[in-house]
């Protein structure tokens, strides 16, 4: 089967999955947490090569996942509302990133963002990346954030496309030194749960956190 058409499939399944777990009900969004986290547990330890990682993916994925499962429950009862907002600005960030930096960030001069860890990132993907994410931010503000200020909602956008560029540099490091190109192959033609979510588990404590501060859950 043609890659693309690959891709484009399992991308759709995924995004699916993903809308079920959130729209349903808290037992499928719970049942969808825990496979989520077992995965990329299993991944990170398998690609490691060492159980003595494992507490570094305990404390680095289940603490986040754990705050994920915090903002399914907004006010005390279910929703997965506002977490879909956060995908939906982590999204926007990457789709805006990709499109913008291919198109002008590998021309000859560029700068990179982190050559040495991705070279194909630049800056200028990255400032494309966090456009789209304020301008999700802001068309979300009237639709899914409406309880949250504009103001608010423009932090977060700021703080979910940033958090989310170090958390996909990151995992990009770790797989780098592990000398591997991607976490898994469950998702085909884009990788594992690891590779699918490595931006989440920055962008969601970081947001999530920002929303508590302010009080805003």
């Amino acid at each position: 089967m043609n890659k693309v058409v690959t891709r484009g499939i399992s991308g759709t399944v995924f995004i699916l999955v993903m809308l079920a777990g959130l729209l349903i009900d808290k037992y499928v969004f719970t049942a969808l947490l825990l496979f989520i986290c077992g995965g990329m547990l299993y991944e990170f330890v398998k690609l490691s090569g060492k159980a003595a990682y494992l507490p570094i993916g305990i404390v680095y994925i289940i603490a986040s996942v754990s705050l994920i499962y915090r903002l399914g429950f907004p006010g005390g009862e279910f929703s997965g509302l506002l977490i879909l907002a956060f995908f939906i600005i982590i999204w926007s960030s990457d789709v805006g990133a990709f499109c913008v930096g291919s198109l002008f960030g590998q021309k000859e001069g560029s700068r990179k963002l982190a050559p040495s860890i991705s070279p194909n990132k630049s800056w200028i993907g990255f400032w494309g990346g966090l456009a789209f994410s304020v301008v999700a931010a802001v068309i979300l503000h009237f639709n899914l954030l409406s309880a949250i200020p504009l103001v608010h909602c423009l932090v977060l956008a700021v703080l979910v496309h940033c958090a989310g560029v170090c958390g996909d540099l990151l995992e990009s490091l770790w797989k780098r030194r592990c000398g591997a190109k991607d976490s898994g192959n469950i998702i085909p033609g884009h990788g594992g749960l690891l590779d699918r979510f490595d931006s989440s588990l920055a962008a969601f404590p970081v947001g999530g956190l920002y929303l508590l501060i302010f009080k805003l859950l």
